[in-house]
Formats: structure tokens, sequence, C-alpha cells
């Protein structure tokens, strides 16, 4: 469990697999030009294709201090722009989650592993937070 709320009425309890949940669909918005990987740069096993929980576990999702900590490793296919995908990218998961879950993500950090064309990876280590 990652986050948990007392109230009058009950507890309200939010797992890190809502919350990788909310991240892994805004990233598949982008259908093939942006793909999650782990902090190595190294696609996560055969779940990943059927969106379980193997793609979650490549999310690193914590509870500071502030509010949520969320820091997400991909690849992007060459030609597309670092840049604006990374920055759309971070929009994107910032209002889901507080939009799905009342809660305010602290800092949503986007780490570009490497540029994917057809025949290669060239690595890259850019870290990109909002």
């Amino acid at each position: 469990m990652l986050y948990e709320l007392k109230t009058p009425e009950g507890s309200i309890s939010i797992s890190k697999n809502v919350i990788g949940r909310i991240v892994i669909e805004s990233v598949r918005k982008y259908k093939e030009k942006v793909r999650i990987t782990n902090h190595k740069g190294k696609a996560p096993g055969f779940v990943k294709k059927h969106g379980g929980a193997d793609l979650i576990s490549s999310v690193e999702i914590t509870m500071g201090d502030k509010g949520l900590d969320i820091k997400v490793y991909v690849v992007i296919n060459f030609g597309t722009s670092i840049g604006i995908v990374t920055d759309s990218l971070i929009n994107e998961i910032h209002n889901r989650i507080k939009e799905l879950t009342g809660l305010e993500p602290d800092s949503v950090a986007i780490v570009v592993k490497g540029m994917i064309s057809k025949q290669q990876m060239s690595r890259r280590n850019i870290e990109v937070k909002g």
C-alpha cells in the first residue's frame, strides 16, 4: 500500500499498482513512439506485452513528505522530439493522477534511456522533471 487516509466514514487506500496503471495508460497514448523500460534501458520481460505487473515494477513510485514522487524510464523512437514528448507525458501523468485519485504528485520525472531506430538503440540518460 502506498497511501492511506482515515476519515470518519472509513479508510481510503491507494496502492502502487493503481498509480502504476495510470502511468502505463498515459504512456500507451503515445503508441509505438514511447516505450517503458527498466532503469537500465531494457524492456521488461514477456508480461509487458500484456500490460501486467512487469511494467508496473519498472515505474518508481514513492510517497514523499510533499506527495507522490514518480520516475518513469523510457526509450523514444528516433525522430521524435524528446522535449515535446517528455513535457506532454509529465503533464498527462500529473493531471491523470490528480483527476483519478485526488492526490497531487510532488514530482514526475521522465528519464529517456535511449533513442530507438529500426536497427539499433543509441543510449541516452536524459532526465526531465516536472
